[in-house]
């Protein structure tokens, strides 16, 4: 029984010191500039932003949704892992306090998240309403009560592999949480009321429906999984990690792409990555969402050196978490075996960061000219061309002989 006590301690320990040494390497010099630079642009916007905000902004709204979101996602750290599904299942009774530990946790981590992401928002509302100081904190108090919420409720459906109600749940929460702030913050007691109560019965639900129900530990297993892999993918854009595990996926609809790529010897890496990058998921997930951020943020920003500034930024972003591609098949033994030259594997894949980033910067140039500005689309797409460039021919090869000799 101590050593059940202990192992919480334990993992937790193990946990903190592996996050420790990860983070040494991802807050690098690095990204600590792209993180001021870019946080810097960020809060000079959004102060601009905020001081032209129009009177009939619906700000109620807007917070409402975007906390709600937090609210929803509530994932639960349980620090659990496979061996554990033969080891401690049988003392699943006598993991309370271990579960307890990992909720409290969770509610921290997650409240500390809420508290950054209402501090952003409430200039937004302080502008559209006049409320001062004392409702951030009555905000703040309402958050904690729903995150607890969510959090129980979250824990009920993992007693469920129903997958109708693993679907169900976290739509149900977002609009409950939704529809609740958005009564708080509008002050409209009356049918906070009704709101409540809803939230109060659905609770009482799903505790009814999942009572004397077993942990489901392959599905506390996959999420926990699932947390860590998210993890170790950022990680793997900065430094090695062997404990990543990358989905890879057919995507035969995109096969006519390669058909443009010479049948040669010189061609074989540049073959080999383009198919890397389509068919994993952690890079070309990747670049879309980069791309689709930087697009609908050009698309709305007018001014030029801000525009310029997060083209810039997200083609360095996409440019740097590019990178790991270069050694990902390193560990396997067929491609040593290739009869080609060391040479061409450091050109194709130069090649291939050129081309993405040429085709994000042309992306960015056609956001800002739907924007309507033609000025501004033709210095952002020449800005982002000369970058691309700049990065594939003179960045990346430096980067790239820090990571042979690492």
């Amino acid at each position: 029984m101590k050593q059940i006590n202990e192992l919480w301690t334990e993992r937790l320990q193990e946990f903190i010191k592996e996050m420790r040494r990860y983070f040494k390497y991802m807050f690098n010099d690095h990204m600590k500039f792209v993180l001021i630079f870019g946080g810097g642009a960020a809060i000079y916007y959004y102060s601009q932003w905020v001081r032209n905000l129009p009177q009939d902004f619906p700000a109620p709204l807007v917070m409402s949704l975007i906390l709600a979101l937090f609210l929803t996602i509530s994932p639960i750290i349980t620090l659990l892992k496979e061996a554990d599904m033969v080891f401690l299942l049988p003392l699943e009774n006598e993991l309370a306090g271990y579960f307890s530990k990992g909720m409290r946790l969770s509610f921290i981590i997650q409240a500390y998240i809420l508290l950054l992401v209402l501090a952003a928002l409430m200039p937004m509302y302080f502008k559209s309403t006049g409320a001062g100081l004392v409702s951030f904190l009555y905000l703040f108090a309402v958050l904690l009560l729903l995150k607890y919420w969510n959090l129980r409720l979250h824990w009920d459906t993992l007693k469920t592999i129903e997958q109708g109600t693993l679907t169900a749940d976290p739509i149900i929460r977002f609009i409950l949480n939704a529809a609740a702030l958005y009564l708080i913050i509008a002050k409209a007691w009356w049918f906070i009321l009704a709101v409540l109560l809803i939230m109060a019965a659905f609770a009482l639900y799903m505790r009814a429906s999942v009572k004397n129900k077993m942990l489901k530990w392959e599905l506390l297993i996959e999420k926990e999984q699932s947390r860590m892999q998210m993890f170790y993918r950022m990680a793997n854009m900065f430094t090695d990690v062997p404990h990543i595990k990358s989905k890879v996926w057919r995507r035969k609809w995109m096969d006519p792409l390669f058909r443009f790529i010479p049948f040669a010897d010189k061609n074989t890496y540049r073959y080999l990555y383009s198919r890397t990058l389509v068919r994993t998921s952690e890079y070309s997930g990747l670049i879309v969402r980069l791309t689709l951020i930087a697009a609908v943020l050009l698309f709305f920003v007018d001014n030029l050196y801000a525009a310029i500034g997060i083209s810039i930024l997200f083609l360095y972003l996409t440019g740097f978490q590019l990178l790991p591609i270069f050694r990902r098949h390193d560990a396997k033994v067929w491609v040593h075996l290739y009869p080609v030259l060391p040479l061409y594997k450091k050109l194709d894949f130069y090649r291939l960061l050129i081309q993405v980033l040429v085709v994000q910067g042309l992306v960015f140039g056609l956001a800002a000219l739907l924007g309507g500005s033609l000025v501004n689309a033709g210095l952002i797409l020449m800005a982002s061309l000369l970058f691309a460039f700049v990065f594939g021919k003179q960045y990346a090869p430096g980067r790239i002989k820090k990571m042979e000799q690492m």
